[in-house]
């Protein structure tokens, strides 16, 4: 009996040790994701992989191409590497979805330990209390104001492009609004001002969400990436 309830006593102190309570966060920076390179460290390749990414229109660079590639936010030129549009959330049903994120980091290289892992998210607060979302980590980013280490950033078209301002414009030039810079569009008719591609991402905000996200309590747990995400974004830690 004591063996059993000694077990249970260290499993319990495990699986709380590995929930981490933070705050939810929207972005879409359009820039390379930081887990999109290899830190010159050829382990990271046979291990892991690297986070795919694609040209201006989409479409997806080879792995060698893309590690070379400087991000769309760094100079906008014809041989940068951008967020591809795919990295855009899937609803599975009302309270289930996956996603991508950024989990912020006192570690913003891409070799950080958190790239490419997925956490199952649970909200404590705000419009989508109880719902659960998979996301898998593509960025390790930093904190700023009141974005502190541990939370995470939803990648999430129209969620505000964030300190790195110029990406989305090198890559889809000007005609678009983005929205504030920090939070980005406040309601879903703003994201129709988004191109056309990334208009459904926009959405899920406010139809799956059903808010604005930014500040609202999160718990998260390490857990299997499911095979649908790893499929989109070519790796897996």
């Amino acid at each position: 009996m004591w063996t059993i309830v000694c077990f249970l006593a260290v499993f319990a102190s495990h699986a709380a040790a590995q929930t981490t309570r933070a705050k939810s966060y929207t972005g879409w920076d359009c820039c390379k994701p930081i887990c999109a390179g290899n830190n010159n460290r050829n382990d990271i390749l046979t291990n892991r992989g690297v986070a795919r990414v694609c040209d201006k229109g989409n479409k997806l660079l080879d792995q060698n191409t893309g590690l070379r590639a400087n991000s769309g936010c760094a100079n906008g030129g014809s041989s940068s590497a951008y967020m591809c549009d795919s990295y855009q959330p899937v609803p599975l049903s009302n309270d289930l979805a996956y996603g991508f994120a950024i989990q912020v980091s006192s570690n913003q290289n891409a070799d950080n330990a958190a790239c490419c892992k997925c956490y199952e998210v649970k909200w404590l607060s705000g419009s989508a209390i109880n719902k659960t979302m998979i996301v898998q980590i593509l960025t390790p980013g930093g904190s700023g104001g009141d974005v502190k280490v541990n939370d995470l950033i939803l990648y999430l078209p129209g969620g505000g492009v964030g300190p790195l301002s110029t990406g989305c414009t090198n890559q889809y030039g000007n005609s678009f609004s983005w929205g504030e810079q920090r939070g980005g569009h406040k309601n879903r008719e703003a994201c129709e001002g988004l191109p056309s591609n990334l208009i459904g991402g926009c959405y899920f905000r406010f139809n799956w969400l059903r808010g604005e996200v930014n500040g609202w309590d999160i718990q998260y747990t390490p857990t299997q990436c499911p095979s649908r995400l790893t499929e989109i974004s070519g790796c897996r830690a």
